[in-house]
C-alpha cells in the first residue's frame, strides 16, 4: 500500500472511531472527548495497532496547526461582544492575569513535584491553564443556566485559549535555549500579541467584507466556507512567517467576523449579514471544528505516551490537586472580587471556581511541542491527558447538579441550605 493510501487510510479509520465514540459516549454517557481518546488507544499501536497518525508527520502536523486555527476561528464566532460587556472587567481578568495566575501557580506544583526548571514548569502550567468552549457550549445549552455565568465561562474559554497558546509557544525558545529570562519572555510574549492581534484584525474585516450580505462585494455570501478556509489558512501561515500568534489571529478573526455589524468599523464599512446567512456560516465552521476536535482527541489517544504517563502519574495526581482545587479558585478570586460592577454572588463564584474543563487546545498544543521535541514535552502530554480526564469526570459532569442546588439554572431558587 502507498503512502498516500496509507494516509488516507489512517485518516479513515480515526474519523470513523470518531463518529462512533460519539454514539458510544451518549450511550454509556461520558463525556465524548474521554472516548475519543480510549478509541485511539483501541486503533492504535497499543492495543489493535490498525491506525497511525504519528505526531511528528504530516497529517498530525496540519491538524494541529489548521485544525486548531479553525476551532479558535469558530470560538471568535462564537463570543458576542454585546454579553460580554456586561461582565468585561471581570473577564478581561479572567483572561490575561488570570491566566498568568494559573500556569504560575501550576508551574510551583510542576517544578516541586518533577524537579524540572522554572521555564519547563512555567511552559507546562502555561498549556493547562486554557479551558474548553468546546465542552461548556453544549453543557450549558441543556443546563440553561444564568446567561451571566454560561457567557462568561464561554467566552473566558475562548478568549484564553489563543491566550495561553501565545505564551506557551513564547516559552518554548526560553526552554530550548536552556536560560530563562523574565523580560525576553514578556517581549517574546507582547510580540507575538501584536502581530497575531493586528493581522487577525486585518484579515478578519477583508473575511467579514467578503462574506457580507450587505455590500456588493460580498462575493462568498452564498459560499463562505471557501472565503473561510482560504483567509484562515493565510493569516495564519504569514503570522507564522513574521513572528506572530497564527492562533490568535483566527481567533481575532472569528471575533471580527461574528460581530461584523456590532463593530465601528463594521458598520462604517455598511458590513453585515441577514439571519440565513448568519445561520449557514456559524453551521459551517461548527462543522469543522467538530471535526478537527474529533481528530485531535482520537490521535491523541493513538499517541498516548504510556511510558511517560505511568512515569509521571503518582505526582501528577498531586499536580491536579493543585491545579484544580488551588490554581482555579484562586484565579477565579483574584479575577473576579475587585469587578463590583458584575455584583458576582458567593454562589456564583463558587460555581466558577469549579469550572474549568480542559480540551482540545491544550492537547494539540502539548501534542505539536512532544512532536518537536521540546523539552518538557512529555511531561505536559501526561499533565493535559490527566487534566482532561480529571476535568471532565470531576467537573462537567457535577456540573448540573452543583448548578442546580446553588439555585443558578433559569428560574430555579437558589437552595436554602
Amino acid at each position: 500500500m502507498g503512502d498516500l493510501q496509507r494516509v488516507l487510510l489512517d485518516f479513515g479509520l480515526i474519523l470513523g472511531a470518531g463518529l462512533v465514540s460519539q454514539l458510544v459516549a451518549r450511550i454509556v454517557r461520558l463525556p465524548e472527548m474521554i472516548v475519543m481518546i480510549a478509541a485511539g488507544v483501541l486503533i492504535g499501536p497499543a492495543v489493535l495497532g490498525v491506525a497511525s497518525n504519528p505526531l511528528g508527520g504530516v497529517g498530525a502536523q496540519l491538524l494541529f496547526n489548521a485544525g486548531v486555527a479553525m476551532i479558535l476561528f469558530h470560538g471568535g464566532v462564537g463570543v458576542s461582544l454585546k454579553v460580554i460587556s456586561r461582565v468585561a472587567f471581570g473577564l478581561g481578568m479572567l483572561v490575561l492575569p488570570g491566566v498568568l495566575i494559573t500556569a504560575f501557580i501550576v508551574a510551583l506544583a510542576v517544578a516541586g513535584v518533577f524537579g524540572v526548571g522554572f521555564a519547563v514548569a512555567l511552559m507546562v502550567g502555561a498549556i493547562l491553564s486554557a479551558t474548553d468552549p468546546a465542552i461548556l457550549i453544549p453543557l450549558f445549552d441543556r443546563l440553561n443556566i444564568r446567561p451571566k455565568i454560561s457567557q462568561t465561562l464561554i467566552s473566558e474559554s475562548a478568549f484564553n485559549d489563543p491566550i495561553s497558546t501565545v505564551l506557551a509557544l513564547a516559552l518554548v525558545g526560553t526552554v530550548q535555549s536552556g536560560s530563562f529570562t523574565l523580560s525576553d519572555t514578556f517581549f517574546g510574549f507582547v510580540e507575538e500579541m501584536v502581530i497575531g492581534t493586528a493581522i487577525g484584525l486585518f484579515a478578519g474585516f477583508l473575511l467579514a467584507y467578503l462574506v457580507s450580505t450587505t455590500t456588493r462585494w460580498g462575493i462568498w455570501d452564498e459560499a463562505p466556507g471557501v472565503a473561510i478556509l482560504a483567509v484562515v489558512a493565510l493569516a495564519y501561515f504569514s503570522n507564522e512567517a513574521v513572528g506572530g500568534s497564527g492562533y490568535l489571529a483566527a481567533f481575532v478573526m472569528g471575533l471580527v467576523v461574528g460581530n461584523m455589524g456590532d463593530l465601528r468599523l463594521g458598520r462604517r464599512l455598511g458590513l453585515g449579514q441577514d439571519e440565513v446567512h448568519a445561520r449557514r456560516l456559524e453551521s459551517f465552521v461548527a462543522q469543522i471544528a467538530e471535526i478537527a476536535t474529533l481528530l485531535i482527541f482520537v490521535t491523541l489517544g493513538i499517541n498516548l505516551p504510556f511510558d511517560a504517563l505511568s512515569k509521571y502519574f503518582l505526582g501528577g495526581l498531586v499536580v491536579m490537586a493543585v491545579f484544580i482545587f488551588v490554581a482555579r479558585p484562586v484565579t477565579v478570586l483574584v479575577s473576579l472580587l475587585p469587578d463590583r460592577r458584575a455584583r458576582w454572588s458567593r454562589d456564583e463564584l463558587l460555581f466558577l471556581c469549579w469550572s474549568r474543563e480542559t480540551g482540545v487546545v491544550p492537547t494539540a498544543v502539548a501534542s505539536l511541542l512532544l512532536a518537536q521535541g521540546v523539552k518538557g514535552a512529555d511531561i505536559a502530554v501526561s499533565m493535559v491527558a490527566l487534566a482532561v480526564f480529571a476535568t471532565l469526570l470531576l467537573q462537567a459532569t457535577t456540573a448540573a447538579p452543583l448548578a442546580r442546588r446553588l439555585g443558578l439554572i433559569e428560574g430555579t431558587p437558589a437552595d436554602a441550605g
